[in-house]
């Protein structure tokens, strides 16, 4: 499985352009935070489901996990400021078997994203407004 989240996280990191961070004196902002909902709509439990999210201010991929999102559940993750966020893939697991791979996504105007997997086990993705 980790062989499998290092290809996840390097395909992200393949195809992520890099830019220079906000420099030292830029003030910081009450900004809102960026955040991706991951919503099981399949009749399957997922051992694990992940969002590899590329940062501005930060030149490493960073992952993160949630563990067990059983059918009809909702996976959140905070990705920390929006406008920090360059881009983010999200990835499920049953077992070993990466089940779902959604690919690059850029980061929506709205700071929210939806990704709503069917039962077929493919993902949806939409902007919240």
């Amino acid at each position: 499985m980790r062989a499998t989240r290092t290809v996840c996280t390097a395909l992200l990191l393949l195809t992520v352009s890099f830019t220079a961070a906000p420099s030292a004196d830029a003030q910081p902002s009450a900004e809102q935070s960026y955040v991706v909902d991951v919503i099981n709509h399949s009749r399957l439990t997922l051992d694990e489901v992940n969002l590899a999210v590329a940062r501005h201010s930060d030149p490493t991929i960073r992952l993160i996990t949630q563990r067990r999102v059983a059918s009809g559940a909702t996976a959140t993750f905070n990705l920390g400021s929006c406008s920090d966020v360059r881009q983010f893939a999200a990835s499920a697991f049953i077992g070993s078997r990466e089940v779902l791979h959604t690919g690059n996504i850029n980061p929506s105007p709205t700071c929210r994203t939806q990704i709503e997997i069917t039962q077929s086990l493919t993902a949806h993705r939409k902007a919240i407004p």
